[in-house]
């Protein structure tokens, strides 16, 4: 007998397209890049909106808190943006409806992980991995096909590293590297010529093609823990190595290893050019010496000294911890291509000089800075852009299931199977990466994947 359609069927599909979606909402920014919304903003809340519904209107338990919960973020939400359009300046990077879309990004994806968790604690979505796997094999489709096309977009502005069509190289390999500590232990097991093939795809592109640190180093580390895994797993319970598994496994090290000093990365070519560039950058205020902030901060400082910003420009809190970053950058000696420290300096400094507490709870702004100055690292940016509040309402939950897959692990070692430990290992790099990197937290597909990953968590161990 045929089995009907199920409601939660959805889930797959949503992520299946997320890919695609992502590909086409990036191209629509390149065909129109004064558009201020892509018709994929619209369309891609659809099939959330539709389980959204089923969920609130077939189970009267959740309706209560859906709706309380609506509330609070919707009222965090309005207080946050009126903060932003108060401390609004000359100098800011994006408009309050720019923010408003940070504000919306976020809010949905703690729905999308209401949506799946509530599915996954009810056993009613079984295939979960295939569709991440049917993902994972959706992005290669596209990277391959996009770089043999020589269409793909670059990584980086200097014209190094294939992004394919996607935003951002670093949320991509992100979302990769994520749905390789999935399937990291599926790929060396017997008769799995698919997961191996995808293996082989999946490393090429992490250490040669895109071109950042966190493909090289990320995929690297991923693989390294795996096997640390394996190994200890082995040495304690005294298992028996599996000869072949060791030899394919042995075999990859020293292929890419070969593969590494002869062809080369394009990630440290262009860590080699980055380097070489920070003499380049003298400090005009500062008898010319090498300077230890970006071109443009040097500019900004001098023409705060000197008086010279236009009326509006830079509000008197910005004034000064453009100052306070410029000394203290100096006393560290920093290079002036080290963007994200520069960045986290000076919102502590903004934050510290502002004195506001309605400012710490709801944030002063993501975009309410100067480009350079935007914090990268999501993590210090969601506290000190969206407040003490904003951080509650959008990390914690992901925080508090991933510390509830920890502690399970302490009552039931001897039930758990080592992919439950590599999708918690891949949850603990992608914050990483969202603390030093960025790009993770407002991607929507990197975090559709760690909601599934929890999703997963679920399916073994009762974490919710």
């Amino acid at each position: 007998m045929k089995k009907g359609f199920k409601i939660e069927y959805l889930v797959y599909i949503y992520i299946v397209i997320s890919p695609f979606l992502d590909a086409l909402s990036c191209m629509y920014r390149v065909w129109f890049p004064n558009a201020l919304l892509s018709p994929l903003m619209v369309i891609r809340p659809i099939i959330p909106i539709i389980l959204a519904l089923y969920i609130f209107a077939r189970d009267k338990s959740v309706r209560k808190p859906l709706i309380i919960s609506g509330i609070v973020y919707v009222l965090y939400g309005v207080g946050h943006l009126l903060i932003f359009r108060k401390l609004l300046t000359g100098i800011s990077y994006g408009s309050i409806f720019q923010e408003g879309l940070y504000v919306f990004n976020y809010t949905y994806m703690i729905y999308i992980l209401f949506i799946i968790m509530y599915f996954s604690k009810r056993e009613q979505l079984p295939h979960l991995k295939k569709a991440l796997f049917v993902m994972l094999c959706s992005y290669l489709l596209l990277i391959y096909v996009s770089i043999l096309t020589k269409t793909s977009l670059p990584t980086y502005v200097e014209g190094t590293g294939y992004r394919s069509w996607f935003v951002s190289g670093n949320s991509l390999c992100t979302a990769l590297l994520l749905l390789f500590s999935v399937f990291v232990a599926d790929m060396f097991k017997k008769k799995n010529l698919k997961y191996l093939i995808v293996f082989v795809l999946l490393g090429l592109y992490l250490m040669f093609l895109v071109g950042t640190r966190t493909g090289l180093f990320g995929f690297v580390l991923v693989f390294a823990a795996y096997i640390g895994f394996k190994l200890f797993v082995a040495f304690k319970h005294k298992v028996q190595f599996n000869r072949n598994r060791v030899i394919i496994i042995l075999g990859v090290i020293v292929l890419f290893t070969l593969l590494a000093f002869k062809v080369g990365s394009s990630t440290i070519e262009r860590r080699r050019e980055m380097q070489a560039m920070v003499d380049d950058i003298i400090d005009i205020n500062n008898n010319y010496e090498v300077a230890h902030v970006t071109g443009d901060t040097t500019k900004i400082v001098y023409s705060i000294n000197h008086d010279l910003v236009p009326e509006g420009q830079l509000s008197e809190e910005q004034k000064k911890a453009y100052l306070d970053m410029y000394d203290a950058c100096n006393k560290l000696k920093l290079n002036s291509n080290n963007y994200r420290i520069q960045q986290l300096i000076y919102n502590y400094y903004l934050v510290k000089e502002q004195h506001n507490i309605l400012y710490i709870l709801f944030g002063n702004g993501h975009v309410n800075l100067y480009g350079e100055m935007i914090l990268e690292m999501e993590i210090p940016f969601i506290l000190f852009n969206f407040g003490i509040l904003g951080f509650l309402l959008y990390v914690f939950p992901l925080v508090y299931l991933l510390y509830k897959g920890i502690k399970y692990i302490f009552g039931h070692q001897k039930f758990l199977m080592e992919n439950y430990y590599m999708n918690l290992f891949g949850l603990l790099l992608a914050f990483g990466l969202a603390c030093i990197a960025g790009y993770v937290l407002y991607s929507s597909t990197c975090v559709l994947i760690m909601i599934c990953i929890l999703g997963l968590l679920e399916e073994q161990g009762d974490i919710i």
